[in-house]
């Protein structure tokens, strides 16, 4: 029998995937060598590395798919030439990422008394993710300063922002992937010399991939220039995070839980189906089908004639607020394992869309749509 080893971080890997076969479920960072000695197919998000080492006895591999985005973790050329099938899911956890921008931004708006209208956001990396967020950062009338080499290049100039352009921002938020040389290299894109070159009173968040950052040098600019915040959902070295020093100098830290939505893990194995299917010339006869959220409905009464901050945070709270990731963190992370527990037994949230606003006025509705929510 056809034979599936899949992470048992995607919740609905076993419904998805047992069309195919039988699917055996393992910890992400302990799937080994000996787990896919008699393997068909491999199903890993990125705390899986595939290499020849975990390859070693797989000799009927025939594909292997991340429920990620990104594929740094995964040796392209090793399963070329072994002829090994290969897909991602670009895209699967964008709104989830979004989402978690959108709420981050609020809290920090909050906390520090500032109006997002009035600020620069500079977005570093517009592919799904990047859009995303500039489609929610446009909504609350941001302006918005992007950097995409890759589509700078193809003629895209709205998105030829140059580095020091984007350090002159008063929010930056990366979403690049992690890539260690060539021209578009993004391993410690911000070191020492960018993170000084921030203007006074800028927020960093990174939400991409820890090493985009150069962390030793983040802990010590923090030290230095107390009037910079940085906020980080990724770090160098996790799940044991290499310099530990930096986690009080934050202004919040989560678990790389910022693609941790109930819609995008599922969304991901969904993704990986239809790969597979094709792959192995089957049908993948399982359908996106979601259950209804915890809270689903929100009518505005009468008094919600205009959508100011204090509105848009009660509503976007509603669904998912930061804050709790944070508080999470900082009561229960101590090293690997415990960071690796925190997302074992993460409480998914839901996205925005998952809530219908009712009764919105055409103008509120209209922003709050693009935000991501219902709107009916």
């Amino acid at each position: 029998m056809f034979k599936i080893v899949a992470d048992e971080a995607l919740p609905n890997a076993a419904e998805v995937f047992s069309v195919f076969g039988r699917v055996v479920l393992r910890p992400g960072r302990q799937i080994s060598a000996a787990d896919l000695r008699d393997a068909d197919a491999l199903i890993i998000r990125s705390v899986t590395k595939v290499d020849a080492r975990l390859l070693a006895q797989a000799e009927k591999l025939k594909f292997v798919g991340t429920a990620t985005a990104g594929f740094d973790h995964v040796d392209l050329e090793l399963l070329r030439s072994r002829g090994i099938a290969f897909a991602s899911a670009p895209g699967s956890n964008c709104i989830s990422v979004g989402d978690y921008i959108l709420s981050v931004l609020l809290v920090l708006s909050e906390r520090y008394g500032f109006e997002l209208k009035d600020r620069s956001l500079g977005i570093v990396g517009c592919g799904h993710t990047g859009f995303q967020v500039r489609k929610k950062a446009a909504a609350l009338g941001m302006r918005t300063v992007l950097r995409d080499p890759p589509r700078a290049r193809a003629g895209e100039v709205e998105y030829g922002a140059g580095l020091d352009e984007i350090l002159k921002c008063d929010i930056i938020t990366l979403h690049v992937p992690l890539i260690k040389e060539g021209a578009d290299r993004t391993f410690h894109l911000l070191g020492r010399q960018e993170l000084l070159a921030l203007k006074p009173g800028a927020f960093l968040i990174n939400a991409s991939r820890g090493s985009v950052v150069d962390n030793a040098a983040l802990y010590q600019v923090l030290k230095e220039r107390p009037d910079l915040h940085a906020w980080c959902d990724v770090f160098e070295g996790e799940p044991e995070i290499t310099v530990k020093g930096l986690l009080p100098l934050l202004e919040g830290a989560t678990a790389h839980i910022a693609g941790y939505s109930f819609e995008s893990k599922r969304r991901a194995a969904f993704m990986l189906g239809q790969d597979l299917g094709r792959v192995l010339g089957m049908p993948a006869l399982t359908d996106f089908i979601l259950p209804p959220p915890e809270i689903a409905e929100v009518s505005l009464g009468a008094g919600a004639a205009q959508l100011d901050l204090d509105l848009l945070r009660r509503l976007v709270f509603a669904v998912y607020d930061v804050r709790r990731d944070c508080a999470d963190f900082k009561a229960h992370f101590t090293n690997g394992p415990s960071f690796d527990l925190i997302r074992k037994r993460y409480r998914e949230r839901r996205e925005l869309s998952s809530l219908n606003i009712k009764n919105a006025p055409a103008q509120i509705g209209a922003v709050l749509k693009t935000l991501g929510f219902t709107c009916r």
